[in-house]
């Protein structure tokens, strides 16, 4: 028998310090992009959390709104009022911060004596995203007859 066919057999066998380069190349740049997905998911989650935030801030000064009295429910002539500054803790995965939002509200008359437009305002500023805005709205009937 001769030994040769054992010897290519071998030789055939493993992987070259090429194909290790190569794969271990590939493996990098999957890792790279893994990463950045990380990062993007992580900001996104920040920012819907601030969000949230926002949101119910909206919701607990509409409530508040619309416990008033028709008569102490005072239109703003389709301005909104000066903004009044929330401080609100916002928990996050790293660290706990205290996030300023400013609310503001606009009631107009709908039908005069009878229906009043509510639009309560909440803005913050994220720090790559300045400017964010949550709006709601909502519609006040007259239920005291005043």
């Amino acid at each position: 028998m001769d030994a040769r066919p054992d010897r290519a057999r071998r030789a055939r066998g493993g992987f070259t310090l090429l194909e290790v380069a190569i794969a271990i190349g590939v493996f990098a740049i999957g890792m790279l992009g893994l990463s950045a997905m990380q990062l993007h998911a992580l900001r996104g989650g920040g920012s819907g959390r601030h969000q949230t935030q926002a949101a119910a801030i909206a919701q607990s000064q509409m409530e508040q709104l619309e416990r008033l009295r028709w008569t102490d429910l005072a239109t703003t002539a389709g301005a909104f009022t000066a903004p009044v500054t929330v401080n609100n803790l916002v928990q996050s995965d790293t660290t706990d911060a205290e996030m300023a939002y400013a609310v503001s509200w606009r009631i107009t008359d709908v039908q005069v004596g009878w229906t009043r437009s509510i639009d309560v305002r909440v803005t913050w500023d994220e720090p790559q995203r300045p400017g964010r805005s949550v709006v709601l709205s909502g519609v006040r009937f007259n239920r005291e007859a005043l």
